[in-house]
């Protein structure tokens, strides 16, 4: 099923991709209409609790993350991974949430890239070009992805997501890990998968001048994915515990990938401010990335973990970054 709006030059355009296991993947593409300078595909991948829509193309007052990217020059892709947003929920996140194992790990994301990337191509015939950037663990996974397919992805964006290094030091290690096994989810706090309210969302945010029209387009986005959302008290929206369990395991001395497999141009780019990614994580990338066509580290000064998100002077440095990484001419610089 394909739907098509409008907003000032950017055109949209939402459709589904079937993976080879069956399930139903939302993507939706952005492309400016005004002839903006050709800087090729990009994928957009969502992060560990919003589905893509809300991590990167909150239609309010301003134009979104996409929309700048599109206006740009790339047309853009942007994919919700199984169980996340629009696409298909998992068997796991159809049970009770402790009546099944952690919903969505690394290799499964991996699947649902790789579907996208090939669609991708399909509706790019002859340009080799793909940039590609998630959000906190959505680069996480495409790291992954290109570990493993390393010509398919030509400039490649870690944004705020671990990698590996040294044990220690991840701020949210107390709320999520088992107390006995570090590098391990605290699967009776947490389950197969977790509920997110327009508070958890939001809340902290009320208070701080933000926009009350991108809080509400931004919660309303989150919740769209979950159809049984409105039928909590208060609304909520099921998101995996995966994607956790997973940097439980890079932030405590083990890694997902190698990153030395990886041929891309790659920017790491972190938020100072950043609760996520460690600064060992960038470090350790940085030196792992020893095939990489480039390899640079960019960290945001005063940025937080959101500044993709929240329209302000901090997004356009990051904006900037994002660009600066994908011109048709990249400097070579090698870790």
């Amino acid at each position: 099923m394909t739907a098509q709006t409008a907003r000032a030059e950017i055109l949209r355009e939402d459709f589904t991709v079937v993976n080879e296991e069956g399930m139903r993947l939302f993507v939706r593409e952005l492309r400016d209409t005004e002839g903006r300078p050709d800087r090729g595909p990009m994928l957009l991948v969502n992060g560990g609790r919003p589905g893509a829509l809300a991590s990167w193309d909150v239609d309010a007052s301003l134009p979104s993350t996409a929309e700048e990217l599109a206006k740009a020059g790339h047309r853009l892709y942007l994919m919700d991974v199984r169980g996340f947003g629009l696409s298909d929920f998992p068997s796991e996140m159809e049970r009770g949430r402790f009546e099944a194992p952690v919903a969505v790990r690394s290799d499964e994301a991996v699947r649902d890239i790789d579907a996208v990337i090939r669609e991708i191509r399909r509706r790019n015939p002859g340009d080799g070009r793909l940039a590609a950037m998630g959000w906190a663990t959505g680069s996480q996974w495409l790291g992954h992805y290109a570990s493993l397919h390393p010509t398919s992805i030509d400039r490649l964006i870690y944004y705020n997501a671990a990698y590996g290094g040294p044990a220690g030091g991840w701020r949210l290690q107390a709320d999520f890990a088992d107390p006995k096994r570090p590098a391990d989810l605290d699967y009776s706090r947490h389950g197969a998968w977790r509920l997110a309210t327009a508070d958890d969302l939001v809340g902290r945010w009320r208070n701080e001048g933000v926009d009350p029209a991108f809080l509400d387009r931004y919660v309303a986005l989150a919740m769209k994915g979950d159809t049984k959302a409105s039928l909590r008290t208060p609304p909520s929206f099921r998101f995996p515990t995966g994607p956790v369990d997973d940097t439980l395991k890079m932030v405590n001395g083990r890694q997902l990938f190698d990153a030395s497999f990886i041929r891309s141009h790659v920017l790491i780019l972190r938020s100072q401010n950043d609760f996520w990614a460690r600064p060992t994580d960038a470090q350790t990338l940085l030196s792992h990335l020893t095939n990489a066509a480039s390899a640079r580290l960019v960290e945001l000064p005063g940025a937080s973990h959101y500044v993709h998100l929240l329209p302000s002077a901090e997004r356009r440095k990051f904006l900037d970054a994002v660009l600066e990484s994908t011109a048709p001419s990249i400097r070579s610089e090698k870790p």
